[in-house]
């Protein structure tokens, strides 16, 4: 009963609110404009009944509608000012589509909603008229929002939050309290990145007994660690490695660790240290297995040419055919650590195959990987396809120790689903591609919510990943998101790892000779414009550490030679600034999020489709997520695909669409100093700063040289760069251009998507070593 009446109190106080709004609206709808003086005049003695006063209610409440779009703001003679706009119907969450701006209509006795019903198809979504309205992301909450509430932080509510609850149902300025549906309620929370504070399933107290048996084993022990998603792998690898360090069982210079990635590598070197109080652990050898071979190449004499795969190939043979330089090398190590064992195949699994057959006897072998997220097998051939850890499985040599307790997982119904596909995936079968849909159902029974298919404008990819199973869904998917004008990062395989821009913006341009006092960086720093959001002090340690020493300077030609090697929190894989982060499935790997939009696409078709592969590639996907999975639809647009590496285009009226920003696309920072192409750096490396901090539009103009030189879209803009030769052949391939003819006057509609630092190490004297070069995405358009 006391509920009853409490929330009839609360209807009737948001009926009087959207009384009061509705007078406003009538006011300034029958004047065009009004001062704020004279509403509030007229609303105060029309509406005194209803306790409007001018200071509790009416002013506030002016406020909030005019955030909120249904007035503009202004002043004349000095004087506030609201005016009439435009009417938006804007489609909620919940399916009301309300109206915002001047309807007309007249005021209401129904209704709590602070926004009046529409009849007509709305314009947009909330989410796209929030980003309309306020295109800055989203403010950092703690506090989850709820249906019905009232504000009771110390803190002003912010602005873009007392906006959307008032677009979304009523929300009260005065008494900061408002009442929404459910749904949108869920919108909103989704929107600001909250979710429940959910209570991990796994037991936080420390290493689990399966892990521990890893740890504790004898550093000559040679072990199989089947892990699953979630089971701890990598924490597991780095404290085997720092316990055998700690313990004194191995010298950390005769350890070797190999993995897939540069980032991979780089964050198991950062955990290992974190997880030992020794600083010898620097000393222990983390090399991707293609820096591994290479050094092995080195050691022989060999050099290294024809490409990773072939360097692999090339330090196999060494290994099999025991060349003494190389077994140098090998016979060190002591103990050896091999990540993803279940995506070595083909080339890098006869390397390792070789690798172990190399070690001495008394060497420790480390292998991890998990058989339910093998997804490399497409890369081989079917003979091929038996990764390292089922060549491990046989050895005897090796014992198996199975992590099964799951450390990732915070809601049940992802715990069950991980655990429930992994035995099917690992279970024999006599219908792969029954399995495949058995294990996709299941994904889609365990997610939060599925089969969205306007993922775009879905208030969840606000943040989180969003993956997909192949590139052409990839580039479908950002399509989308910048068509809705989303911010997004996006990380497309085989292009390159790049680094932190602030570097290139600070130093890029200087000589290589020249020191760098804290001070003049300093200064370096404050010029930048937009500002860095990294801190000052934060950057300047970085440079500090590059340099290799904690004097009172730096100097650029160090800093350069340094970033061959960069350290992990400066390289990043992906590119853009904000926003959720969209990649294929194959490229996340290793990563894990509270909140995964998984995009599903037609299931393949033909003959030859490994459906057991394609299955684990879903179960990848889903197991990166921790507490929200949702899944949705994307139709991949069709593509044709031309060079190598490869990439896509697309034939339209009167133009051609061109994938653009692989590696290679445009001429490198030394050649552009070379060419005379850039020719005031400070200036090019000022402009390219600013664009990517904007995602700028560009084009490329075809100067009377012939090269096309990239810059913004006002013709007096700086050159922030040029495209390649191998860029403009394939260029003219697509537009099927006359081999004679200069080819067409520019390339447009190419997007900036951020910047990245470069560097020519071993340059002396007076040239720049390091610049600032633009990172581009997506497809630029060419007339025919």
């Amino acid at each position: 009963m006391r509920s009853n009446v409490r929330d009839m109190r609360i209807s009737q106080e948001f009926q009087e609110l959207r009384r009061i709004a509705d007078f406003i609206r009538s006011f300034v709808h029958a004047r065009r404009s009004a001062s704020v003086a004279e509403v509030c005049e007229w609303a105060s003695r029309f509406l005194d009944p209803l306790g409007a006063s001018e200071d509790a209610r009416i002013r506030p409440l002016i406020s909030l509608l005019c955030e909120a779009g249904d007035f503009g703001f202004g002043s004349v003679r000095e004087e506030q000012v609201l005016i009439a706009l435009p009417e938006r119907r804007v489609e909620l969450p919940d399916g009301r589509v309300i109206r915002v701006g001047d309807h007309g209509m007249p005021m209401s006795e129904e209704g709590i909603g602070l926004f009046p019903d529409a009849a007509l198809p709305p314009c947009c979504s909330l989410l796209e008229y929030l980003q309309e309205i306020d295109d800055a992301p989203p403010p950092h909450l703690e506090r989850f929002v709820t249906p019905s509430g009232t504000w009771a932080e110390v803190a002003e509510i912010p602005k873009a939050l007392s906006r959307a609850l008032a677009l979304c149902g009523s929300f009260d300025p005065a008494t900061k309290s408002w009442f929404i549906s459910d749904q949108n309620a869920s919108f909103i929370n989704d929107w600001l990145g909250l979710h429940e504070q959910w209570q991990s399933l796994a037991d936080a107290a420390g290493p689990d007994p399966e892990q521990q048996r890893v740890i504790e084993a004898p550093a000559n022990a040679r072990l199989l660690v089947e892990a699953g998603p979630g089971s701890g792998k990598t924490f597991v690898a780095c404290a085997r490695i720092a316990s055998l360090v700690d313990l004194g069982e191995v010298v950390p210079s005769r350890i070797l660790v190999l993995s897939f990635t540069r980032v991979a590598v780089a964050e198991l070197r950062d955990r290992v240290a974190a997880l030992s109080p020794s600083s010898a652990t620097s000393a222990i050898h983390t090399r991707t297995f293609d820096a591994f071979a290479a050094r092995l190449l080195g050691a022989a004499g060999q050099p290294v040419k024809g490409g990773h795969d072939a360097s692999i190939r090339a330090a196999t043979r060494l290994l099999v055919r025991k060349d003494p330089l190389v077994l140098d090398i090998v016979s060190g190590f002591e103990h050896v650590v091999i990540d993803e064992a279940q995506d070595l195949v083909g080339d890098r699994k006869a390397f390792c195959d070789a690798l172990v057959e190399a070690l001495h006897d008394g060497c420790g072998v480390t292998v991890l990987g998990d058989p339910a997220q093998a997804i490399y097998g497409y890369q081989v051939t079917e003979a091929e396809r038996d990764a390292f850890v089922e060549t491990v499985c046989n050895r005897a040599e090796f014992s198996t120790i199975r992590l099964e307790q799951d450390h990732r997982t915070k809601t049940p119904a992802l715990g069950d689903m991980f655990a429930e596909c992994r035995d099917e995936l690992l279970s024999p079968a006599s219908d792969q591609r029954a399995r495949y849909f058995k294990v996709r159902d299941r994904i889609q029974a365990a997610a939060s919510e599925s089969g969205i298919s306007g993922f775009a404008g879905h208030a969840s990819t606000t943040r989180g990943l969003i993956l997909t199973r192949g590139r052409g869904a990839l580039i479908t998917a950002a399509e989308a998101l910048r068509y809705r004008g989303r911010e997004f990062r996006i990380r497309v395989p085989d292009r390159p790892l790049h680094i932190e821009a602030w570097i290139g913006a600070t130093l890029g341009g200087l000589p290589g000779n020249e020191r760098i006092s804290r001070d003049g960086f300093s200064a370096l720093f404050d010029e930048l414009a937009p500002a860095c959001d990294r801190d000052i002090a934060e950057c300047w340690e970085i440079l500090q550490e590059l340099e290799g020493a904690t004097g009172p300077h730096v100097i650029v030609s160090n800093i350069a030679e340094a970033l061959e090697d960069p350290v992990l929190e400066i390289v990043r894989d992906h590119e853009g600034n904000t926003g959720p982060l969209l990649s294929t499935i194959h490229a996340i790997k290793g990563r894990e999020s509270d909140r995964v939009m998984l995009l599903l696409t037609k299931a393949p078709t033909g003959e030859d489709v490994d459906w057991d592969e394609e299955a684990r590639t879903l179960y990848v996907g889903a197991t990166r997520a921790s507490a929200e999975l949702r899944t949705g639809w994307v139709t991949p647009n069709r593509y044709f695909r031309t060079g190598r590496p490869e990439r896509y285009w697309a034939p339209r009226a009167g133009y051609r669409m061109l994938e653009i920003g692989l590696d290679g696309d445009l001429l490198s920072w030394s050649d552009l100093l070379k060419n005379g192409l850039v020719p005031k750096p400070r200036e090019t490396v000022s402009a390219i700063w600013a664009a990517a901090r904007a995602q700028s539009s560009l084009r490329a103009v075809r100067n009377n040289a012939g090269q096309y030189i990239l810059s913004l879209l006002d013709e007096n803009s700086t050159p922030l760069g040029c495209l390649s030769a191998t860029f403009l052949e394939i260029l003219h391939g697509i537009t099927q251009a006359d081999p004679e003819s200069p080819g067409p006057d520019a390339v447009d509609a190419i997007a900036m998507s951020g910047a990245t630092t470069v560097f020519s190490s071993g340059v002396t004297g007076n040239s720049p070593p390091i610049g600032l070069m633009p990172l581009l995405s997506g497809f630029c358009r060419v007339d025919r």
